[in-house]
């Protein structure tokens, strides 16, 4: 089985990654399950997000995992959209870089986001960076204060920032996306097998490998991590650790 839990669909910049092309990746990779969240949600357009992940639904069905992107301009109301919509949420998603002046740990937004996360019974995802605004420690006392909540650091960054936070709360994961298989495995190393989910961030390294097959990198990165770890260890990050975050 194979769990992916960072996957976009939706317009990235001059790029459209279309759910139709979603899905023939999920097919091409043999990708079980896939949650997705949409990146026109930087256009702030909750309708055509909503019916690309209808969209998605339709042609994949019960795999795909669906990830509710809430952005500050959002939490005004128009996440009424997503809530009164027929979709399953089944994972929370913020990105602070995208919006460095809000979504300070302690502030009144990402409480709320938390009692979202909460009432739905859902894990919340946080991007995180090398930058000051989502550095992953910045997190951790957010983390530490919510034990009934599941977070997952997407990107797992800076590196030994992921790791303390993971040394520190039990309720944290981190994703692969972007990640390289060094840094995969020494969270492997580090203790942290049953910690870290296989997420590619699909289809965002097209724009930075233009001339690069993705369903060749994806099957390269998937073999070269199976390559550089035990086969536990492999089936713990590409998909029981997701199926024990996802409720599955």
């Amino acid at each position: 089985m194979l769990i992916d839990t960072h996957i976009h669909v939706g317009q990235f910049y001059d790029l459209y990654h279309s759910p139709a092309e979603i899905a023939r990746l999920a097919d091409d990779v043999g990708i079980d399950y896939l949650a997705v969240s949409s990146t026109t949600m930087c256009e702030e357009n909750y309708e055509k997000v909503v019916r690309e992940i209808e969209e998605l639904i339709t042609l994949l069905r019960e795999r795909v995992l669906t990830t509710m992107w809430i952005t500050p301009f959002g939490l005004e109301g128009s996440i009424a959209w997503f809530l009164e919509s027929d979709i399953k949420w089944r994972c929370l998603k913020v990105h602070p870089f995208l919006h460095k002046n809000d979504w300070s740990p302690t502030g009144s937004q990402f409480a709320e986001v938390i009692d979202i996360a909460r009432e739905l019974k859902l894990p919340l995802m946080i991007h995180t960076g090398v930058d000051e605004c989502c550095r992953s420690s910045k997190y951790i006392s957010l983390i530490s204060s919510n034990p009934d909540i599941t977070f997952i650091l997407a990107h797992g960054q800076p590196h030994e920032d992921a790791l303390m936070v993971l040394n520190n709360c039990n309720n944290a994961f981190v994703d692969s996306a972007f990640m390289d298989i060094d840094e995969m495995v020494d969270f492997v190393n580090c203790g942290f097998a049953n910690r870290l989910l296989w997420g590619t961030d699909m289809m965002i390294p097209s724009r930075f490998l233009p001339k690069q097959d993705m369903v060749c990198y994806y099957k390269s990165k998937l073999a070269s991590f199976k390559k550089s770890v035990s086969i536990q260890d492999y089936e713990q990050v590409t998909f029981k650790n997701a199926m024990r975050v996802f409720r599955m």
